[in-house]
Parts: C-alpha cells; sequence; structure tokens
C-alpha cells in the first residue's frame, strides 16, 4: 500500500511519538479520518537503509475493527500507512 498520509500525533518528553489518528484519501478521493483506538506495538526499524518507527495501531473503520502498520521516517518527518493487516 505505501500511502502517504496524515498523522496527528502526541511527543512525549522522551522523544517518543504515539499517533492518534490519521487522514487518508480513499478510492472516491474523499479524506477519511480514522482515530486510533489502540497502538499494539511500536518498534524503530530499518528499510532500505532508512531509519523509521514501525507503529501497529488498532483502529475502527467501516464499523469493523481493523490493524494497521504506519511507518515513520524519522529522517523526513513522514508518515505512511505501509499496509492493512486485517
Amino acid at each position: 500500500m505505501n500511502l502517504q498520509i496524515e498523522v496527528i500525533s502526541v511527543f512525549a518528553t522522551d522523544g517518543s511519538i504515539t499517533p492518534l489518528r490519521f487522514r487518508m484519501e480513499d478510492e472516491a478521493s474523499c479524506l477519511q479520518t480514522v482515530a486510533i483506538s489502540q497502538v499494539v506495538c511500536v518498534k524503530p526499524i530499518q528499510y532500505a537503509g532508512i531509519d523509521a518507527i514501525q507503529y501497529l495501531c488498532k483502529a475502527h473503520l467501516e464499523g469493523k475493527e481493523k490493524l494497521f502498520e504506519l511507518r515513520y521516517t524519522v529522517r523526513t518527518h513522514r508518515w505512511t500507512l505501509f499496509r492493512v493487516v486485517y
């Protein structure tokens, strides 16, 4: 998927980042806001030599609970929706 998204997040005093909600464009080119109900897992990763932080987040979308993998690229400060796990 690897879709660029807008994210509202909280930055703690220790430097950790917690995403609260994100906005993405759906198939009809409409912006859709998704509120994150739980951050299940956070881990630093490297892909293609680029430092990033991977977030597995639960959220309700279209009446169903889904698990999303979001990635925050440290150097560029960009968020992507990497995939919908289920």
